[in-house]
């Protein structure tokens, strides 16, 4: 049977998204987990959520306004940069949940720290990394991908701004207040591998002749071919008098006019 995407565009998206739901399914028939499995910013027992807390979620709109951006943007991914998505969502989901616990409720904006949780630094992680790859490697069909990001998921730049500066943005999301430190962190480590895997992957197209060692010999031959009219052409106006000369100026002066 033919797929019209490779199956792994797909299989890896479900797999992101079975255990969140699992683990949603869980918690809203009364299975609740003891303590926090998100990240607590800078305390010990809030280590644990660098590699738990994109999987907890704390209602229907939380889980569901996570669901759709990260089954699209991870399949995006796969389509694009292939095996090179598996290590940007692997080592993103670690890299963005240390930075979470480093810069999370900074001390001169909270007077207290709070459990973050949910996917959304993974979707910010998938979109940042999408956009700023297309941007860095100026190749027209990742550009194009990128201005579809930017269509669709423009918005999210505010959700990183911290809900202390402008209160009007705050949004609820179940009972918990957006982390908008998960999604600058998730952004911030998007746009970082973007940059570290510049190189790897889909590149814009060089031409041939800007190629390093490029060569071809058909281009040799008619180089060649037009220094021997050159030569030949150059012998045989050496080769005429000065009345020869003179009547073909003239003759090419009377063409002109004519």
């Amino acid at each position: 049977m033919n797929y019209p995407f490779p199956k792994k565009t797909i299989i890896i998206p479900i797999l992101l998204l079975i255990p969140m739901w699992i683990i949603f399914l869980f918690q809203i028939n009364g299975y609740e987990t003891e303590g926090c499995y998100g990240v607590i910013p800078r305390t010990f027992v809030g280590l644990k959520g660098i590699l738990f807390s994109p999987l907890f979620h704390s209602g229907w709109k939380h889980i569901l306004s996570n669901t759709f951006p990260l089954a699209f943007l991870s399949f995006l991914a796969l389509l694009l940069y292939d095996r090179l998505a598996y290590y940007v969502i692997f080592f993103g989901w670690i890299i963005s949940g240390i930075l979470l616990w480093i810069i999370g409720n900074p001390p001169f904006l909270d007077d207290h720290v709070s459990c973050h949780i949910g996917a959304s630094t993974i979707v910010y992680l998938l979109a940042s990394f999408i956009f700023f790859s297309g941007v860095i490697r100026k190749e027209r069909g990742l550009m194009a991908v990128s201005l579809i990001i930017i269509v669709l998921y423009g918005g999210m730049i505010w959700g990183m701004v911290p809900q202390e500066i402008l209160p009007q943005l705050k949004s609820e999301v179940g009972n918990n207040s957006i982390s908008w430190e998960g999604h600058l962190s998730g952004f911030i480590t998007g746009a970082f591998f973007a940059y570290l895997f510049r190189k790897i992957g889909p590149q814009k197209d060089t031409p041939k002749w800007d190629q390093e060692n490029y060569y071809d010999p058909r281009e040799e031959q008619l180089w060649n071919t037009y220094l021997e009219q050159e030569r030949q052409k150059s012998e045989y106006l050496d080769s005429l008098t000065d009345e020869e000369l003179n009547y073909l100026d003239n003759e090419l002066k009377n063409s002109s006019k004519s």
